[in-house]
């Protein structure tokens, strides 16, 4: 526990690597709204991390009057990044997606959302036992993680062939890190269910469903009463 906030920092830094090109890099800066969810997913991820370090130094109390903060970060997030998806309906988003991968993008970010505010939700009702509360936490991170490796990849593996051949890989990669963790919650001596295998499961979910969702009617109606032209 003492080291946690070291791997959070680290997940911190593969999301800043990732979407470096989209702030402040050579695709930036961002729209208003993009701004106001970048600065949320910073302060999210920055309460990750001192949280983390505050419990793992024995510091509780402060751990725990800190954490009322989540209380208005975690909403905006989720808020302020489905307003994102909506801007990004009639046009592409800021990077002017094709049609066929902005649906994709649409289907994981509305998922991911849901299951984010599942992980966040589950992890305040178990905020006092720390086996649970500290995995449902973190399990928002890996959520976090997977457009974040979808950039990475795609802007840096040329062989993936951009953005669309970068999506499966991100997926597979925090796949591979939750079953590491779910292993090694059982050889510790931890036989009760993990909670990674919540996050484990909606991901997989959201991977398997993802290319299927774009052939279907009530998904693209919905989208077009939202603001997607028409094909």
């Amino acid at each position: 526990m003492r080291s946690l906030y070291l791997w959070f920092l680290l997940a911190f830094g593969v999301m800043l690597f990732g979407f470096w090109p989209t702030t402040v890099g050579p695709f930036g800066p961002p729209d208003t709204i993009r701004t106001v969810h970048g600065v949320f997913a910073l302060a999210w991820m920055g309460l990750l991390v001192l949280q983390s370090w505050l419990i793992g130094h024995g510091h509780g109390r402060i751990h725990r009057y800190l954490g009322r903060a989540s209380l208005l970060i975690a909403p905006g997030l989720v808020i302020s990044a489905f307003m994102v998806v909506l801007d990004s309906l009639p046009t592409g988003g800021a990077a002017h997606f094709p049609r066929g991968l902005l649906l994709i993008l649409v289907w994981i970010d509305v998922w991911s959302l849901l299951l984010f505010g599942l992980l966040y939700g589950l992890a305040l009702a178990h905020r006092r036992r720390m086996f649970l509360h500290a995995r449902f936490m973190a399990g928002t991170v890996f959520v976090a993680l997977i457009p974040a490796l979808g950039r990475a990849y795609g802007m840096n593996v040329p062989a993936l062939g951009g953005l669309l051949g970068a999506v499966n890989p991100s997926f597979w990669t925090v796949e591979a890190v939750l079953l590491f963790l779910i292993v090694r919650d059982w050889r510790v001596g931890h036989r009760e269910v993990s909670p990674w295998w919540l996050t484990l499961g909606g991901l997989a979910m959201v991977q398997v469903t993802m290319t299927l969702a774009p052939t279907w009617p009530w998904f693209i109606s919905l989208l077009t009463s939202l603001g997607l032209p028409a094909a």
